[in-house]
């Protein structure tokens, strides 16, 4: 006999003589074109589903043949088709622990005792891996849902999918108008306090109407719902009712309806929230609305609702694409290619699949993968940003479970495989190798190390002619498109009041000087308050003076005049700082770059060139070099096109005053081109800046990002 089908176990089960219970109902699906076999549990509510191949030997069990003789007898009919005798083994435990197999030959109470001690293990190994959940059943709903569906059936089916519907599109087609407000206080709002008690009311109440959802698809369908309870996770309860007869519902429509009816009644929600928020006045009402969005929409989503993680949407996916257990298949798919292929075991492909299903098992776990590791830790980060201690915790648990516990798991199950040990030293080699070759490529390897930012061709502040006072345009002495040099005369105005003013205070003074000279004779203790109002009123006389020469406009520096209205200026009442026009430099454009302050050491550091493209031109490249730093971090852009609603990458926080300030601190730099455009850009236009690095490995680049993260997450 092949080694890839013997087993060392085999000997523990091959005489056993096994039948299914008799009340176990065996239903036939077709997924892909092959039959599958649904084992349902009448009393129970249990269901499985069972492969062609597990199937070939689950169906030969009558209570009167052994698993050895029925294997055998499989083996000489299918050949290289027959389950191994490890498949065999671990088929009849899951079926086992599921309670659907009867063992003639086997005493009762010590098929008891067994499945008690197997339970406390399951139990104890539960607890320690999730020590803040269990599961308490409540009630059997399935009366109530039986008449709830009668009351329903009033109305035909698809007219309740059409109203979902039209409750649904329009919300969305709503949404980007009303995205602005929704999001002016932000997501940290969320995490107050006083909004967490407000969310943990109307979360279970939410949870609820989801969980009846499912129920009531599967009684609208026949299938029977026989508990309903709560799932408290961290002592928090959530409800949930055992929707598992959903798998005996031969229509795969029918099952992905039972796993989206929760996704659709939740969006159903929040469009109604939605609609509440927009029409209530501030205050509880709304906020409840508020809050309800953010549970039924946002939550859903990101969470439930995406296939990949293991909630509705996942089994709404498997179901459409008639891929059972997809995730677990496309593991065990990769596990197989890896000890085959990798480590060398003798092992004959025990997962033949078809081309669809290959591209999915290919696909789908390394996407789940990452997605679990993403949300994990963009949901401690989020934390993190209100409640610092517990973000850390999060974290810390968040890199366990996503990253620490699958590779010690991994490895666990490397060490204790049989088809591995066989391999003996081709396999340790193997692995060795792949490991060796897999740290160096993420340690040692260099690859490009580049930041991207954008820019803006920058003018100078002393390019933008301002008027330093208020005051009517008397005389321009420059006209558009003339070339000037700095300190040329632009214009001149007049403000008789600033003249009138000034008069007054040469007046004054005159009085004074004449009364402080007459002191010196009569009065000399009246002489000393007399020289302090001298020369307060020499020190108005001069400010009055300044403000004259204010209404005098001269250019900061040379180049081109940009002033259109110089034409019909005179006579024009200009407002202090008002803007007139400006003076564009002659020569090369300056780029003003802005740098967020996780990438700043890197600039200061390891910076080996700058290059840049502007956005009217996007196919050429221009090498730049950093001409000089504005010493401090930003707290607010230079532009709006650095802003989100520019089209830039910095979001800013509402002011009320018109004030670009932005969320995170950043640093801006002047860059200017080693290789100038024959035509140079206009100012404003925005910039695609790359600053490339010394090269370094994908680790390190890595580890960079994350410490930058945690450090921004956590205000270090």
């Amino acid at each position: 006999m092949s080694e890839a089908f013997s087993s060392q176990e085999w000997y523990r089960v091959a005489d056993a003589k096994l039948r299914l219970r008799r009340d176990i109902e065996v239903r036939r699906h077709i997924y892909l074109g092959r039959p599958w076999h649904v084992l349902t549990d009448a009393t129970g509510g249990k269901v499985h589903r069972l492969t062609p191949a597990a199937f070939a030997i689950v169906g030969r069990m009558d209570g009167t043949a052994s698993v050895g003789e029925i294997w055998q007898n499989v083996q000489r009919e299918h050949g290289q088709d027959t389950p191994t005798q490890d498949e065999v083994i671990k088929l009849l435990t899951q079926l086992h622990n599921g309670d659907l197999l009867v063992g003639v030959d086997r005493p009762l109470l010590d098929d008891l005792l067994e499945r008690r001690d197997k339970d406390s293990r399951q139990s104890l190994k539960k607890l320690l891996l999730n020590p803040l959940s269990m599961t308490v059943p409540l009630i059997d709903p399935n009366r109530f849902l039986g008449h709830l569906v009668r009351a329903m059936d009033i109305v035909p089916r698809w007219v309740w999918w059409l109203l979902a519907v039209a409750a649904i599109v329009p919300a969305l087609l709503l949404l980007p108008l009303h995205w602005s407000a929704l999001t002016d206080r932000g997501l940290e709002g969320f995490l107050d306090l006083e909004n967490l008690l407000l969310v943990a009311f109307i979360y279970p109440v939410v949870k609820v109407i989801h969980e009846i959802g499912h129920g009531l698809t599967i009684r609208a369908r026949g299938g029977q719902v026989h508990e309903m309870g709560l799932m408290f996770i961290a002592f928090y309860p959530i409800p949930y009712v055992e929707a598992s007869a959903s798998l005996a519902f031969p229509s795969k429509w029918d099952r992905a309806a039972v796993a989206g009816a929760g996704v659709i009644v939740e969006l159903v929600i929040a469009a109604i929230a939605f609609y509440v928020w927009i029409g209530a006045e501030p205050g509880l009402g709304r906020t409840i609305a508020y809050n309800t969005m953010l549970i039924s929409g946002l939550s859903t989503l990101v969470v439930n609702g995406n296939p990949l993680l293991r909630f509705d949407g996942y089994h709404v996916l498997c179901d459409v694409i008639e891929i059972p257990n997809l995730g677990k298949r496309g593991n065990d798919w990769w596990g197989e290619m890896a000890r085959v292929h990798l480590l060398g075991t003798r092992e004959r492909d025990r997962m033949p699949v078809l081309e669809w299903e290959r591209f999915w098992f290919i696909v789908y776990p390394p996407a789940a993968f990452a997605y679990r590791v993403f949300i994990s830790f963009t949901i401690a980060l989020f934390v993190a940003t209100t409640y610092r201690a517990l973000g850390i915790i999060l974290a810390i648990w968040s890199l366990m479970l996503s990253l620490v516990w699958p590779i010690l798991k991994t490895a666990y199950k490397a060490f204790t495989d049989h088809r591995i040990r066989a391999a003996g030293s081709r396999a340790v080699f193997g692995g060795a190798f792949v490991t060796i070759l897999l740290l160096g490529i993420l340690f040692l390897v260099p690859i490009p190390h580049r930041v991207a930012t954008q820019g803006v061709v920058w003018l100078p502040r002393d390019a933008i002619i301002r008027a330093k006072g208020a005051g009517v345009v008397e005389t321009v002495h420059a006209r558009h498109g003339q070339d000037i040099i700095a300190g040329d005369l632009l214009l001149r105005m007049s403000a008789p009041e600033r003249v009138q003013a000034l008069r007054q205070h040469e007046a004054r003074i005159t009085r004074l000087e004449s009364e402080y000279s007459a002191s010196l004779i009569n009065d000399r203790s009246a002489a000393v308050g007399l020289r302090e109002a001298l020369e307060d009123a020499r020190r108005a006389r001069d400010d009055a003076a300044a403000r004259i020469e204010d209404l005098t406009l001269q250019a900061g520096l040379a180049g081109t005049l940009d002033l259109p209205t110089s034409e019909d200026m005179a006579g024009r009442f200009l407002r202090e700082g008002e803007a007139v026009g400006y003076i564009l430099p002659d020569g090369q454009r300056a780029v003003r770059v802005m740098i967020r302050q996780d990438s700043i050491g890197l600039v200061r550091r390891e910076l080996r060139s700058v290059s840049l493209r502007f956005a009217h031109d996007l196919t050429t490249t221009h090498r730049a070099r950093i001409k000089r730093e504005v010493p401090a971090g930003a707290a607010q852009l230079p532009s709006a096109v650095f802003s989100l609603d520019g089209g830039g990458t910095f979001a800013t926080v509402p002011t009320g005053e018109g004030d670009l300030r932005i969320v995170e601190r950043a640093f801006q730099f002047d860059v200017e081109l080693l290789d100038p455009p024959n035509n140079p850009p206009p100012f404003g236009m925005r910039a695609h800046v790359l600053f490339e690095f010394q090269p370094k490995s994908a680790g390190t680049q890595l580890g960079h990002s994350l410490r930058s993260l945690f450090l921004s997450a956590f205000d270090v």
